[in-house]
């Protein structure tokens, strides 16, 4: 019988960040084999079409896009785990790091049409260092209770203020108040 691994994911709350890093992850291994395979195919059809010169210096530049999709595939591939594993152990096991969290939704709409919308989590924690997770804004405004439960101590929402607070010392952050 196989035993299922509850270190990671104590409660069913938590499955919201989980579907975002595999959502994140899946968009970047995506990401990464359109740019190669799109950079192998468009050599292939240019060493067929034009001079050798012509081929290799096409080549230089479509080379670099393939060096992109390595990128992401490396990213996607062998980082999922640690930053899996990371978030998940800090919001579970460590909250107490956790200083600072909220959302950003930046929308593109040009002339009044809404063409497209990005919503990001970010977690700031008490060592300087962040986790930003792209996430559907449904999905952060059900989640943002739960972190709120799981870190009382931190703030919620984004200021200026809040901000210079965090650039001086985000222990600062610990008694400017909560508010969502």
């Amino acid at each position: 019988m196989k035993q299922q691994n509850t270190a990671t994911l104590p409660d069913a709350d938590m499955q919201l960040l989980k579907l975002a890093l595999v959502r994140d992850r899946n968009l970047k291994v995506c990401v990464g084999l359109l740019l190669v395979l799109l950079s192998i195919g468009c050599i292939i059809l240019l060493a067929r079409q034009f001079t050798p010169k012509t081929v290799y210096s096409l080549s230089f530049l479509l080379v670099l896009v393939g060096f992109a999709g390595v990128y992401f595939l490396i990213q996607g591939l062998l980082r999922y785990d640690t930053q899996s594993n990371f978030l998940l152990q800090l919001i579970n096991y460590n909250p107490q790091l956790v200083v600072w969290v909220y959302y950003r939704k930046i929308e593109s709409a040009p002339f009044g049409i809404r063409m497209m919308q990005f919503t990001t989590l970010f977690i700031f924690l008490s060592n300087r260092e962040f986790i930003a997770l792209p996430m559907p804004e449904r999905e952060i405004l059900t989640l943002l209770p739960k972190l709120k439960k799981r870190a009382p101590h931190a703030v919620f929402g984004y200021s200026k203020q809040r901000e210079q607070l965090y650039e001086i010392s985000p222990d600062l952050l610990a008694g400017s108040g909560q508010q969502f």
